[in-house]
Formats: structure tokens, C-alpha cells, sequence
């Protein structure tokens, strides 16, 4: 043994002393090792010495896995991630001939290693420099020591295959999975899943080379494809048992991977396909009931990937299934129209709830609040069974609710108290899954059900009612989120029994799952009574309890998820009745106080606190209470200068905008003379990002809501607060800050401008100078473009001023700033995001393209900008980029040009919400071509204000003329008339087809 393997072994030993000092110190020579010339080699002698006197498993195991990251990081010098010394090419061939040696060792950690090892070096080296690893691989197929480690090195390898690989490989590895397979007396259930993984991902491949070349499905799946679906059919038919949940599982993923990508290849076999799949949903019912009462471990099906292989994920795979023949209306309809009432008969069935998640919820009422939210993230069988119900429903409207119908009759048609709750509980979630479509002809008729129907009196009556009465709180409060869901279409009286029930269930002493339900209940009788009399008159009445005990509720603190309902509740109230508001605000506004100081750094709390201080502020009963009560909070936060309090300092900004936004005028003066001073002072003294940004939008409320309280406001050494929100608006224009200071400085500016500009006498230009200075060290879009809306205001309001002062300023390459601000904006306005700031611009730079043609100034008309790419006929490479040609065209031209490509935006987007979602077939076709809209990229125009983060209730923008123009009107008409001018037909002479073809569209005849 080399003194350099004796040294690696001892540092191996080392690695793993429970002694901090001896570990580092061992990992840092290993780390000197690498260097060494057989260092790759040791490692894989240490990994593969099995024999009488080898080793301890954990030194081999340590050795193999740092060969693993030795191979990622050394082994070519192509990768992203190498790092030098590469091994020679002799030490490369000794590991490829060795290595595959492991894959027969029983050990599994060595043995999956191994594996990963080989796959890593066969990306790198497979076929040129390791001809002979697929015959390998092939011969190890046949080996029962062997099998599953060469199975686990094909189900890499065959991810990465290009076209060329795949013809040499297909054609012998397809034929040899359906044999594996077929042969359940020679191979585990384990490896024959293995085989059909390999066989789903060739597939796969098979199909993205389909883009490429069309004739790929053909030449290397249709020769096999027959064979496969006979031995899917015969694996899938096989007896139960644990052991093939794995592989049944598998081959209905494959199966729905197929239908998808191959749809017309797959449909033929669909009716070979499909009664075995639904005969493994039907006959799972019997574990599925084990596995409900708790009397069965679901978690133990675990395969060595650590993918779950049990009774859930093959449930999950047959729904996914169903899904993919409900994207095919034709394939649904053949295949599902006859047996609705049997798939929603198990798909409710398996929307039960397990013992397990019970008692979960029970220990911790949290995760039963953040599993009952939509938007959680959480996903679970019962949420797609639920998919699934709704895409039926989707698909068969009627039909399917006839078929609900006929479902839960099944369920429930048993001798009273004979029904499970869980089963119970079931029916009632299906139902609601499906809101009041489910009630739709009753709602036509006069309590008579039309043939077919839900008979969802009958329903409520009989089973809903009576369930009210339950032991089991679950059934119980999903009983409540029924009859809250349905209040507008049953018979009132029962109305009045849910509303009394849920006020009941809602006693402090109750459970907090029935509070938590019964809370939801609450909401949805609170949404829907503006249009119900009956529900509104009796919420009315029992308001008080109510909110009395949602304040108690949300006071115990319980968790996030708890509270957020709670919160999300008391919103909705509160928009119910203004004088019931005014009666409830002060034990409302404590409770929003208490929820700030404890979870001011919440993000899904915090904007529901500021929602339910807007309603307050707006309710003139209320907004003096809130202004005296939490705006002594907020200015103690303000002022605290502890370094820890930038998160609640941000935070309470922002309540603080919300108050002084929803606030009327003039405003008090605490939140003048005390609470405008510590805004000063907090953004002045902090050097964090959301405290500088929040803060500027808190002073832009002030300069919007009172401008004149703002000039007016003078501190100790008569320093006006005007001057001091310029102060802060230069600061967060200052080059050398952060560019996420300045995200929204520029609407400050704007705010300001438009609100105090002619009190702003110098400081005006020092404004305008730190907006030009920013954006000249300004690289993200959305900064740019906030800044550019400075200009664009000034253009749309006072365009010679703002010209004539541009033009005085040097530019940051010599020439004025008006050519670097024009040229830093035509070269990006296609990329502008938020309906508003496209109208704002858009209209600036038609009020431009106006000026330079009437007045013929030549401070506009003598700029040249970037026109279009040079087309050189060559393919562009990375080395190429640099020197790509530009054409260089009049400003004014450039102009024009945008104008058009706004009015293909417009017109885009109104075709889009006219026309719907087309065909997904020629969707697919779009996405992958990557077709445009009047030759403009589609993805670049559907963008509106609330997608690009713009505050939609933002009373600047509503409250701006230009907010309600109509741009594809607007456009329309300038561009007609601009085509009467003598000029016209000389723009049109720059333009591309595609502009030529939206003025066309237009009526304008540019013959």
C-alpha cells in the first residue's frame, strides 16, 4: 500500500472522530490530497475493496462520496464547476474499468454511489472515450447481483441522449425494459418499476427530439409501443400486494406521459389501458380504510430515492391520469361520460380524512388552518381529489352535478348512524368543492328539483342539519362552511339555523378547529348577504356576539395561520355596515394595534392590518380613534434607533401611508407636527432599503394628501417640510446608493412636481438634476423606467420648460442631457411594464413627436437614435454579440415606431380578453415558435398594473386624467390624423412590415 492510500485512510478515519479539532484537522489535509496524481484512484480502491480484511462500511462509504465530488468538480475541464487538477488520461481509463465493479456489491450505499458516479462520467465520456459501458450495462442487466445498480445508472443515462445516442441505444434498450418488465420471476418489483422509469424517460426524450425532428416518434417508438402496452396491461392485472404499489404506480404515470406526448399514438390502446388503472382504484378502497382508522402505515413505502411508493402516490398517479383524459373533451367523453357517477363516487371516497391528519390537526390547530387555505401551498390527496372534481365539472357541467348527486347517495344511503363521519365529512367537502353551481336549477325552479339535479334541499335537510348535532367537530364545522356556502339558495329558516349554529360554534369554550370552521362560515355568510336581504338582516343581529368573539379569539394569539383567518373575517365585517362599524372600530383597532406590535414583520398579517385600518380611517366615526390610538405606536417605533428595528420601522410606515392616505383633510396635527417629524428622522438615520423605499411612499402620501399642511410644517430652526421631503427625495436619488432606494422615487418626485411645484422654486432644478444623475448610474428597468415617468410628466404637462432645461445640462457622454435621456428611453420603452406608466409614456411621446414636427425644433429633430439590428445573414455567436449593427434613424421616426408598437400592445391585449384561450394545440405550436401578436412579442404585452406590482387603489394614479383614457383610442386617432400630415409619408418609408401591417389593420392606407 503507497504511503499517499495510507495517508487518504487515515484522513478518512479522521473525517469521521466525533473530535472537532481531529476532524477539521483531517478534512483539511483531504482537501490538500486532491491534488495528488492518484488521488481518484486510492478513493475507488478504498471504495471497492470488499474483501476478508477490507475496511470498515463507513470509511468506504466516506471514500465513495468523496470520489463523487471529486469526479463532479475534476474530471473535465469543460464543466462550470471544475476545478484543476484534471485526472490523466491513464488514472480516467483505470476508474472506468474498475468502476463499474461496485455496481454488483450488495452494500446499497456503495452500490448507489457507484452508480452515481458512472452516470456523472458517462455525460462526459459515453460514447467517444467509454464505447463499451452500454454492453456493460447490458450484461449486468442479467446479473441478480448487478441488476439494480445497472438499473440505476440507466435511469440517468438514458436522460441526456441526443438524437444521434438514441439511435445507436433505443433500439436495444426499449425492447430489454419491456422483457425486465414482462419477467416478474427474475426480477423484483423494485427493479421491473426501475425499468419502466427508464422506459417513461426515453419517452420523454423521444418526444423533445420530436420538436427537432418529426419523424423521431415514429423511428423509435412505434416499433415497441404495441409490445408495451401489452405488458403494461399484464403488470398492471397482476394480484395486489404491497410490493407492486411501486411498480403499478409507475406504469400509470408512464401511461399519462404517453397520452400526453402521444396522444395520437396512445388513444388506440386507451381501451386496453384503463380497466386494469380503474381496477386498482376500485379495489385500493379496502388498505385506503386501514389507512384511514390508522391501522395502516402509508409513510413505510418508501423506494431508495426516497419517493413515496404507497397507496396515496398510486392514488395520485391514477387521478393525474384522469386529468390528462379530461384535456382531450373528445377522449373524455368516450372514455368517462358513462362512468361519472363511479368516478365521483371514488373520487369522493378517497377525500376522507386519514386518523392520521385528524390527529395532527388536533395537537396542532395551526396546520388545520394553513391546510384548509387555499393559497398555502399545501398539497394533499384530498386537495387532488378535488382537482379533479372540479376539472369533471368543468368538463360535464350537469352531467357531473346529476352524477355528485347520485355519488353521495351511494355514500350515504346507509341505516341512520351507521355512516362514518369521515365518509360523511367527505361528501360534504365534494359539494362545496363545488360551490352553488351545484344548486343552480333549483335556484330556477320553486323548490321543485328539475330531473337530474342535486337535490341540495333534500341535502341540507337530511343530512347537513342532522350532522350539525355530531360528536365529531369536523363534521360538524364543515356542516357550517356547507349551509355559509349555500345560505342564498336554501330555504331561509335553515339560513337562520347555520348563522345561529356558527355564532354558537364560536363560544370561547368550543374547540379551535369549530371555532376555525365556524369562522370561514361567518366570512361567507358576511360575502354574500349584500345580495341575500334575509342573511344581511340576520348577521345584522348576531354582529355583536359575533365580533366579540372573533376579537377573544384572535387575542389568544394561537398562531399565524389562526389569526389570519380571524383577521380576514373581521375585513370583511367591517365593509358590511358603516354604523355597525363605527360601534365595533375602538375593540378593533386595539385588536389591529396588538397584532402590529406582535407581528410586525409578518408579511400576510401586516397588509391584512392595513386593510382593516383603511376601512376604519375611511369610517368618520372611527378615524379619529385611530389616529389618536396608533399613531402614538407608530412614532414610538419611528423613533426607536436600535439597529433591530428597521423590519417594524418599515411596517409602520407603511400603516402609517394608509392612515394619512384614507385620512380627511387637513389632517390632524399629530399626524403633522408629531408624526411627520419622526418619519424625517427614521428615514434620515436608517441605512435600510425598505425603511428609505416605504418612506418615501409615506412622504409622497403627505405631498399628495396635504400638500399645503407640508410646506406649511416649519421645525425648531424654521426649516419648511417641504424642503425636507426634497432632502430625502435627493437622497434616495444619490448615485452612490442602493438602485433599490430608488424603485418608487420617482412617482415621489413626480407627487411632488405635480402637487408643489410652484412652491419648489430653486430646489426644483437640484430635483430634476438628481433624477438625471441617478439615472445615469441606474441599471435595473424598473428604476429606469420610474425615473423616466419624471420626464414623461413634465412632457405631458410642461413640455418646453422640461426641454429647455434638458438640453441646458451636459449629458453623461458630452451631449445634453435631453439626447441621453430620449436615447436611455426609446431604447427601452417596449419593455415598460403597468398599463398606466405605458399610457403616461406613450402619450409624452406623442406630445414630442407633435412638438418636433410643428415647431421643427432641432433639438429634437437632429437626434439619432438606434434603429434596427442589421441583419448580416450570419449565425450570431457569443463572440459575435459585440460587433452587432445597428441602423441609426431620427428620434422622431423612432417615435412614431413605438407609437405603433403601443398600438399593437392595446390591441393585443384586447384581442387576448376577447378571444379567450385558444386551441392548445396551436398554443403549444406559439410557445415553441415563439409567435408574436402583429409581429410584437405576446409575453411583453399582457401586463397590467396589478401584475407589475403597481397599487391599483394608488388615489394618485385614479385621481390622474390620464388614468382614464383609453390608449388603443388614443393611438387610433393620433396616428389617423398624423397620417394627414405632408411628413407622414416619409416615416412611412422607415417602417418594417409589421408596422406596416398594424397601421393597415388600422384603415390607414399606406399604399
Amino acid at each position: 500500500m503507497s504511503n499517499l492510500k495510507e495517508a487518504l485512510i487515515e484522513c478518512l478515519q479522521g473525517s469521521l472522530s466525533p473530535e472537532g479539532d481531529v476532524r477539521r484537522g483531517a478534512e483539511e489535509r483531504l482537501k490538500a490530497l486532491e491534488v495528488t496524481e492518484n488521488h481518484p484512484i486510492h478513493l475507488m480502491e478504498i471504495v471497492l475493496d470488499n474483501g476478508d480484511h477490507c475496511l470498515p462500511p463507513p470509511i468506504r462509504q466516506l471514500a465513495s462520496v468523496i470520489l463523487r465530488q471529486y469526479i463532479d468538480t475534476h474530471w473535465t475541464s469543460i464543466t462550470e464547476k471544475f476545478v484543476a487538477p484534471e485526472p490523466s488520461e491513464q488514472a480516467k481509463a483505470i476508474l472506468r474499468s474498475n468502476l463499474p465493479i461496485g455496481l454488483t456489491y450488495s452494500e446499497s450505499k456503495i452500490r448507489n454511489s457507484i452508480a452515481a458516479i458512472i452516470s456523472t462520467i458517462a455525460h462526459w465520456d459515453w460514447p467517444e472515450q467509454w464505447p463499451n459501458l452500454f454492453e456493460v450495462l447490458l450484461q449486468y442487466l442479467h446479473n441478480e447481483k448487478s441488476v439494480a445498480g445497472a438499473m440505476r445508472v440507466l435511469t440517468e443515462f438514458v436522460k441526456e441522449l441526443t438524437e444521434e445516442h438514441l439511435l445507436q441505444v433505443a433500439p436495444i434498450i426499449l425492447p430489454e425494459m419491456s422483457v425486465m418488465i414482462n419477467d416478474k420471476e427474475s426480477y423484483s418489483s423494485n427493479t421491473r418499476a426501475r425499468a419502466v422509469q427508464v422506459f417513461r424517460t426515453c419517452a420523454r426524450v423521444i418526444s423533445i427530439l420530436g420538436q427537432i425532428d418529426k419523424k423521431a416518434p415514429t423511428r423509435f417508438l412505434d416499433p415497441v409501443l404495441q409490445n408495451y402496452v401489452q405488458v403494461f396491461t399484464r403488470a398492471l392485472m397482476e394480484p395486489e400486494n404491497p410490493g407492486h404499489y411501486k411498480l403499478k404506480k409507475d406504469i400509470i404515470k408512464t401511461v399519462t406521459v404517453l397520452l400526453r406526448y402521444y396522444q395520437a399514438k396512445t388513444s388506440p390502446y386507451l381501451a386496453q389501458l384503463l380497466p386494469p388503472a380503474w381496477a386498482i382504484l376500485t379495489s385500493l378502497t379496502v388498505p385506503f380504510k386501514a389507512y384511514l382508522q390508522g391501522n395502516e402505515d402509508d409513510d413505510d413505502n418508501i423506494d431508495s430515492d426516497g419517493e413515496k411508493c404507497g397507496i396515496e402516490s398510486t392514488l395520485y398517479a391514477i387521478f393525474e391520469l384522469v386529468q390528462a383524459l379530461l384535456e382531450n373533451p373528445q377522449i373524455a367523453k368516450t372514455y368517462m361520460s358513462d362512468s361519472l357517477t363511479d368516478l365521483i363516487f371514488y373520487t369522493t371516497f378517497y377525500m376522507q380524512l386519514p386518523q392520521e391528519r385528524v390527529e395532527q390537526w388536533t395537537s396542532n390547530p395551526s396546520s388545520f388552518a394553513s391546510d384548509e387555505d387555499e393559497d398555502s401551498g399545501t398539497y394533499s390527496l384530498r386537495a387532488c381529489a378535488q382537482d379533479l372534481l372540479s376539472l369533471v365539472s368543468d368538463e360535464f357541467n350537469q352531467q357531473c352535478i346529476a352524477a355528485l348527486g347520485q355519488a353521495v347517495n351511494r355514500h350515504l344511503c346507509t341505516p341512520a348512524g351507521q355512516t362514518d363521519w369521515r365518509l360523511q365529512e367527505a361528501c360534504l367537502y365534494a359539494v362545496c368543492s363545488l360551490g352553488t353551481n351545484v344548486a343552480k336549477p333549483w335556484s330556477q325552479s320553486s323548490g321543485i328539483p328539475t330531473a337530474g339535479c342535486f337535490d341540495i334541499h333534500g341535502f341540507v335537510q337530511n343530512i347537513v342539519i342532522p350532522g350539525l348535532s355530531s360528536q365529531d367537530i369536523l363534521l360538524v364545522g364543515r356542516c357550517l362552511v356547507l349551509g355559509s356556502n349555500f345560505c342564498t339558495v336554501i330555504d331561509p329558516t335553515l339560513t337562520e339555523n347555520f348563522i345561529r349554529a356558527a355564532v354558537e360554534c364560536l363560544q370561547p369554550d368550543r374547540s379551535i378547529i369549530l371555532k376555525l370552521l365556524a369562522t370561514k362560515a361567518i366570512e361567507s355568510f358576511v360575502n354574500q348577504s349584500p345580495e341575500y336581504e334575509f342573511v344581511h338582516k340576520k348577521l345584522l343581529e348576531f354582529l355583536p356576539v359575533i365580533v366579540e368573539n372573533l376579537i377573544t379569539f384572535g387575542a389568544m394569539g394561537q398562531s399565524v395561520d389562526i389569526l389570519t383567518i380571524v383577521l380576514e373575517t373581521l375585513t370583511e365585517i367591517l365593509k358590511l355596515d358603516d354604523g355597525f362599524t363605527a360601534s365595533i372600530g375602538s375593540k378593533v383597532t386595539t385588536l389591529s394595534i396588538a397584532c402590529f406590535v406582535k407581528f410586525n414583520a409578518d408579511p400576510v398579517i401586516c397588509p391584512i392590518i392595513e386593510g382593516i385600518l383603511q376601512i376604519l380611517c375611511k369610517n368618520r366615526n372611527c378615524v379619529v380613534e385611530v389616529q389618536e390610538r396608533l399613531t402614538p405606536t407608530l412614532i414610538s417605533v419611528l423613533n426607536n434607533s436600535s439597529t433591530e428595528m428597521a423590519g417594524p420601522q418599515g411596517v409602520a410606515l407603511d400603516l402609517l401611508t394608509v392612515v394619512i392616505r384614507a385620512s380627511p383633510t387637513p389632517l390632524s396635527p399629530m399626524l403633522v407636527t408629531d408624526a411627520f417629524p419622526a418619519v424625517i428622522n427614521c428615514i434620515t438615520k436608517s441605512d435600510d432599503h425598505t425603511v428609505w423605499q416605504n418612506g418615501g411612499e409615506c412622504l409622497r402620501a403627505y405631498t399628495s394628501v396635504a400638500p399645503d399642511q407640508v410646506y406649511e410644517y416649519r421645525d425648531a430652526n424654521g426649516m419648511s417640510g417641504l424642503a425636507y421631503v426634497v432632502q430625502i427625495a435627493c437622497r434616495l436619488l444619490d448615485p452612490t446608493m442602493s438602485e433599490f432606494s430608488a424603485t418608487l422615487v420617482g412617482k415621489l418626485v413626480t407627487t411632488l412636481l405635480s402637487k408643489t411645484g410652484n412652491k419648489l422654486g430653486d430646489q426644483l432644478e437640484l430635483l430634476l438634476r438628481a433624477v438625471l444623475s441617478k439615472l445615469r448610474s441606474a441599471d435595473t428597468l424598473s428604476v429606469i423606467q420610474n425615473l423616466l415617468m419624471v420626464y414623461a410628466y413634465l412632457f405631458n404637462t410642461q413640455l418646453e420648460p422640461a426641454l429647455n432645461f434638458l438640453d441646458s445640462v451636459p449629458g453623461p457622454t458630452g451631449q445634453s442631457a435631453l439626447y441621453f435621456v430620449m436615447t436611455e428611453w426609446v431604447s427601452r420603452q417596449h419593455m415598460f411594464y403597468g398599463m398606466f406608466d405605458r399610457k403616461v409614456s406613450s402619450i409624452a411621446l406623442a406630445n414630442l413627436l407633435l412638438h418636433g414636427l410643428n415647431t421643427k425644433d432641432p433639438r429634437v429633430t437632429q437626434i439619432q437614435v438606434k434603429g434596427e439590428l442589421v441583419d448580416t445573414k450570419q449565425m450570431i455567436t457569443r463572440s459575435k454579440k459585440k460587433t452587432e449593427e445597428w441602423t441609426k434613424i431620427p428620434l422622431l421616426v423612432k417615435i412614431f415606431k413605438l407609437l405603433i408598437y403601443e398600438l399593437s400592445c392595446v390591441t393585443a391585449d384586447t384581442t387576448a380578453d376577447e378571444e379567450g384561450e385558444t386551441e392548445s394545440e396551436s398554443e403549444d405550436d406559439d410557445k415553441e415558435n415563439g409567435v408574436s401578436c402583429s409581429g410584437f412579442n405576446v409575453e411583453d404585452l399582457l401586463f397590467d398594473d396589478e401584475e407589475s406590482g403597481v397599487n391599483v387603489d394608488d388615489q394618485d394614479i385614479l385621481s390622474d386624467p390620464i388614468y382614464t383614457v383609453d390608449l388603443s383610442i388614443y393611438l387610433k386617432d393620433f396616428l389617423t390624423a398624423f397620417s394627414q400630415q405632408p411628413h407622414f409619408p416619409e416615416f412611412i418609408s422607415h417602417l418594417n412590415v409589421q408596422e406596416l401591417k398594424a397601421l393597415s389593420k388600422i384603415g390607414l392606407n399606406i399604399g
